[in-house]
């Protein structure tokens, strides 16, 4: 046990992990407190009928679909520390992602390095408070003013808004897409496509056209890195057979040296059939010298 507590102490990201879920499920108790406090002292309880009807549900299965869908597509870009400080204080798609993509852009770091962790963890944290900040001063000027119906009452103001996240990930995506125009054509065609078709048949979806351009994305990422890997794949195994053709055509310089040195001592060395040659002749030779040499 206590070896597992060192480990424990020991591992950063396990550290920020543990502590990351117990103000996860801090934030998520405070949220379902605020409406379960006032139904309790009110005495009063949800309308399921309302509950059910296409006006809740809607909005329900769009944000249910975002809250699966985000953490998969933002974890990898916020890492640890601003991943669960982003998600527990929201407005992700419209105010942290564009500054850890801003911040991380400057700073010019890798995704998955301990820097571009780092870097995401104080964009995450200075966006929260400035933030908090600004949510406060406008609450109070429209809690003192008549900043509100001055807004409300101007009909082109208040399509803007509706237009904010589409503005700040068209200018921050815009860069992207020309660099990489191949892998993002076709699902910008798309997006283009359904906006057109949904406008004229006058549907409203809000920022679902966000998440349908990310998983098409996605999408068409993953077929691209199928596509590279397999391409990758094609060349290692060329490579891999022309060093093969390679080392057969090549010889080994001392191998031939080996080989010339063995042809030379085996030209140096006579024969049987010239030894027993040579050894009859200088026996003849002996017996004519003796056959003199007696006469």
């Amino acid at each position: 046990m206590k070896k597992e507590r060192i480990k424990v102490a020991n591992d950063y990201n396990l550290k920020n992990h543990i502590i990351g879920k117990i103000w996860t499920a801090f934030a998520l108790a405070l949220f379902f407190a605020v409406p379960t406090t006032i139904c309790l002292y009110y005495g009063v309880k949800p309308n399921m009928a309302v509950m059910a009807s296409p006006a809740v549900l809607i909005p329900f299965i769009i944000n249910f679909l975002s809250g699966v869908v985000e953490p998969i597509i933002y974890s990898p870009m916020l890492g640890t520390n601003s991943a669960y400080l982003a998600f527990i204080t929201g407005n992700l798609s419209n105010l942290k992602i564009p500054c850890v993509v801003k911040a991380q852009e400057i700073c010019d770091t890798k995704l998955g390095t301990e820097e571009n962790e780092v870097v995401a963890t104080l964009s995450v944290a200075v966006s929260t408070l400035v933030t908090s900040v600004i949510i406060a001063l406008f609450v109070l000027i429209l809690a003192v003013s008549n900043l509100r119906d001055a807004i409300m009452a101007n009909d082109w103001i208040m399509p803007a808004f509706t237009c904010v996240v589409y503005a700040l990930f068209g200018s921050l995506g815009g860069k992207y897409i020309v660099k990489n125009i191949k892998l993002a054509a076709l699902p910008l065609a798309c997006i283009v496509v359904l906006s057109i078709i949904l406008g004229f048949l006058k549907v409203n979806v809000g920022s679902a056209y966000l998440f349908v351009g990310i998983a098409l994305s996605a999408l068409f990422a993953g077929l691209q890195i199928v596509r590279q890997k397999k391409k990758q794949k094609a060349q290692q195994e060329t490579d891999r057979l022309s060093q093969i053709a390679n080392e057969e055509i090549t010889i080994n310089p001392q191998d031939s040296e080996s080989e010339n040195e063995n042809c030379q001592s085996a030209e140096s060395i006579p024969d049987e059939s010239e030894k027993e040659e040579r050894l009859e002749e200088e026996i003849a030779i002996e017996t004519s010298e003796d056959v003199d040499s007696v006469d």
